[in-house]
């Protein structure tokens, strides 16, 4: 007879939150329950961007899917949301890596029919999320796939948002880019043509396309003043190098951009983020 499912598996902090400033990329974590019931909890930045990647490990993210759709709430105000991810490791530790920018909250309806009729090349601008709403949090809950339902109890995540916001600052001074003057661009740096195309199928390496191995890799581009990139960066790749070489060479090549303008609409050099997932159909 085949285990029947537990009740939801709660699980208070057993640690503070911990921000760890990277080379290319700011992190949040926090462990929560003990023993077999150990989770660490990973929030990673790379940009100014409100999203981050989350990435849950531990013995309670066993899943038996290697890819799929999970249901995550960060309760008890913000809507369920359907997270894409992958199963992975982390030190050992069975982990669920979820493969796009996530958010605290869903887009509202309005914000979704807008971003539903941009064009490829238009920005996806979507309203931040309030201080209001990241206090109102108190638990991260993830359900289906997992067979037993998890709440971490997370409380506010207003404070320990801040403090990645702090660590971006850092970050992009580090880059050599101008903090106070990215705060009023009247332009952010825009693609010119679709980076749909930017990298295509032909540039997955071929014996990674024969174990079959999907990928993430975070990339950051410098882009001067007169919209050229001038270098590109791999911020964070789950994957052997090959993914981050064929990512650097595709990108390079093909990308394109407008420039980004300071408030006073004069051109200045900045940086383009984005994200490329290798998947085998």
């Amino acid at each position: 007879m085949a285990d029947t499912p537990k009740g939801p598996l709660s699980l208070k902090p057993t640690s503070a939150w911990h921000v760890d400033y990277a080379d290319d990329r700011c992190r949040l974590a926090r462990q929560f329950g003990a023993g077999d019931d150990l989770v660490f909890a990973f929030f990673d930045r790379y940009g100014p961007e409100e999203s981050f990647r989350l990435t849950l490990a531990g013995k309670p993210m066993r899943v038996s899917l290697d890819q799929g759709e999970a249901s995550v709430q960060f309760g008890p105000a913000e809507g369920e949301q359907k997270f894409a991810f992958f199963k992975g490791n982390l030190a050992e530790r069975t982990a669920i890596v979820f493969s796009s920018g996530e958010r605290i909250g869903p887009v509202t309806f309005d914000e979704r029919q807008r971003l539903d009729r941009a064009k490829p090349e238009d920005p996806r601008i979507v309203e931040p999320i309030s201080a209001e709403r990241k206090k109102a949090v108190r638990f991260l809950k993830i359900g289906r796939p997992l067979r037993n339902e998890v709440i971490l109890e997370t409380g506010s995540m207003n404070g320990p948002l801040k403090a990645l916001d702090t660590c971006i600052d850092n970050l992009m001074t580090v880059w050599g880019i101008d903090v106070e003057r990215h705060r009023t661009l009247s332009r952010s740096v825009r693609p010119a043509n679709n980076p749909g195309q930017w990298v295509v199928a032909a540039d997955y390496p071929l014996n990674m396309l024969s174990a079959g191995q999907p990928a993430i890799i975070e990339f950051r581009l410098s882009v001067g003043a007169d919209g050229k990139a001038t270098s590109c960066h791999i911020q964070s790749t789950t994957r052997p190098k090959e993914f981050d070489a064929a990512v650097c060479k595709s990108v390079m090549r093909r990308a394109q951009f407008v420039p980004a303008l300071d408030r006073d609409g004069k051109a200045l050099a900045s940086f383009y983020r984005n994200r490329v997932r290798f998947q085998i159909p």
